[in-house]
């Protein structure tokens, strides 16, 4: 009886540090178990791209206008010659009138005319002197020789006429180049037929100095 009575009370003081241990234990199961929060990632910032201190450069318009194109030597006996509104360099419509007075460019725009009738009147002259060249087409080129000088002429007279500020003559002599060059073209269709090469050039005259007179009215 004294036994039972002693383990009662040994019962009774260690329970307490008995049920103290049990719950430790389960509440580090617990936490073994639990998982680990994964920590999230901060976002790495965007850097801002900063602008360039240095300044473009702006494109300045040209204030120059660009000398015709020599045409390169041709073959001997070639009697062709390239033409194109655009090869002269006096057709440009990027070039505003702001940039160059009227009657600085009508000069430019003489100028090159003049250097390419002489140019065609090398061509005439090597036609002209051809034996195979008919006589009708003989009789045309030599009067477009002619007409050729008479509008040279006419180009010196246009030149004279915007250095004296004389517009209205000028108009009149600009007018007559294109007057010239078109009797030529005349004589062929009238007595032979249409020259191709005749009628290039003619509608090559009739464009620049159509041109040249906008350009007068500008001044």
């Amino acid at each position: 009886m004294v036994l039972i009575r002693q383990t009662l009370i040994l019962i009774f003081i260690f329970a307490p540090f008995f049920f103290f241990f049990i719950s430790c234990v389960e509440a580090a199961s617990a936490l073994d178990l639990a998982p680990t929060p994964t920590p999230t990632p901060s976002p790495t910032p965007t850097p801002t791209p900063t602008p360039s201190s240095t300044p473009s450069p702006t494109p300045t318009p040209s204030s120059s206008i660009s000398e015709p194109p020599s045409p390169g030597p041709s073959p001997e006996g070639s009697t062709s010659l390239k033409l194109g509104l655009s090869d002269i360099g006096i057709q440009n419509k990027a070039l505003k009138a702001s940039q160059i007075e009227g009657s600085k460019l009508a000069r430019k725009q003489l100028q090159a005319i003049e250097q390419r009738i002489d140019e065609f009147k090398a061509i005439l002259t090597k036609r002209l002197a051809d034996p195979k060249t008919s006589g009708k087409t003989q009789q045309c080129l030599a009067q477009c020789e002619d007409n050729f000088e008479d509008a040279i002429d006419s180009v010196k007279m246009s030149i004279e006429s915007i250095n004296k500020q004389d517009l209205p003559k000028a108009n009149v002599d600009v007018s007559a180049i294109s007057t010239d060059v078109d009797t030529c073209n005349d004589c062929f269709k009238e007595m032979i037929g249409e020259d191709k090469q005749i009628k290039t050039f003619d509608n090559w005259i009739r464009g620049v100095t159509g041109d040249c007179l906008e350009n007068l009215q500008k001044h």
